[in-house]
C-alpha cells in the first residue's frame, strides 16, 4: 500500500501542480526532495530552445535576417546547452531564494527550494509544448494574426498562473505565505542587481586606477 501511494504521488503530481500546487509540493518534498529536479530544468531548457528555433521557423527570414536558423545539428546542440544551462540557473536561483527567504523568516533547504523551483515550472513544460505543437501545424505566426491574438491571450492568462504557482510552491518549502514569497523574489533580484553594480564598479574603479598610474 504505501509502495501504490508513494506511485500515485509521482504520476498525480505532474496535473496537480496546475490546482493544488502547495499541496502537491509539499508531498513531494516530504516524498523525495531530488527526484524529477534536474530533468524538469533541464527539459524546460531545452523545450525553449526548441521553441525559438521553430518560430523562428515561421518567420521569412529574408524579411528578419538577424534572426539565426540552424539545422538538426545546430538545433541538438543548442537544446542541450540550454538545458544545461537552465539546470545551472536552478541551482543558482535556488540559493538566492533560500537566501532571501530566510532573511524574511523561511526555513527551506537548498533541495527543497530546487524542488520547489523545478516541480513550479512542469505547468510551463505543458504549455511550452503546446506553443511548439500550435506554431509546427501553423496556428502561430505571421500567416494567422488572429489566432495569434488568442494564443498570446492564453499565455498570458497562463503565465501569470503559472507564477502564483510558483510563488505557492516557494511560500509552501519556505512555510509562509506567497505574498512573502513575492518579497523573497524581489529581494532576491536586488540583490543580484547590488553584485551587478559592485562588480562593474569594482571593474570601473580598477580601470581608472590603473589609467591613472599609467
Amino acid at each position: 500500500m504505501a509502495d501504490e501511494a508513494a506511485s500515485d504521488i509521482w504520476v498525480n503530481s505532474w496535473f496537480t501542480i496546475w490546482y493544488e500546487p502547495r499541496s502537491t509540493i509539499r508531498r513531494i518534498v516530504d516524498a523525495d526532495a531530488h527526484r524529477f529536479v534536474v530533468g524538469i530544468a533541464f527539459v524546460s531548457g531545452a523545450m525553449a530552445a526548441i521553441y525559438s528555433q521553430v518560430a523562428v521557423s515561421t518567420v521569412n527570414i529574408s524579411e528578419l535576417p538577424h534572426l539565426p536558423h540552424f539545422g538538426t545539428i545546430g538545433l541538438t546542440v543548442g537544446a542541450i546547452i540550454s538545458g544545461v544551462l537552465s539546470v545551472i540557473s536552478l541551482y543558482g536561483l535556488a540559493a538566492l531564494y533560500r537566501w532571501s527567504g530566510h532573511i524574511l523568516g523561511g526555513t527551506a533547504t537548498r533541495v527543497e527550494m530546487r524542488s520547489a523551483l523545478a516541480w513550479a515550472e512542469v505547468p510551463g513544460l505543458y504549455l511550452g509544448l503546446a506553443n511548439i505543437v500550435a506554431a509546427l501545424i501553423g496556428f502561430e505566426g505571421p500567416g494567422a494574426p488572429s489566432v495569434l491574438s488568442a494564443s498570446g491571450i492564453v499565455d498570458s492568462i497562463a503565465g501569470i498562473w503559472i507564477f502564483v504557482i510558483l510563488l505557492k510552491c516557494i511560500g509552501e518549502v519556505h512555510h509562509f505565505s506567497a505574498w512573502r514569497a513575492l518579497g523573497a523574489i524581489i529581494l532576491g533580484f536586488l540583490a543580484m542587481i547590488a553584485v551587478v553594480v559592485a562588480i562593474v564598479g569594482a571593474i570601473w574603479l580598477a580601470v581608472a586606477i590603473g589609467r591613472s598610474i599609467l
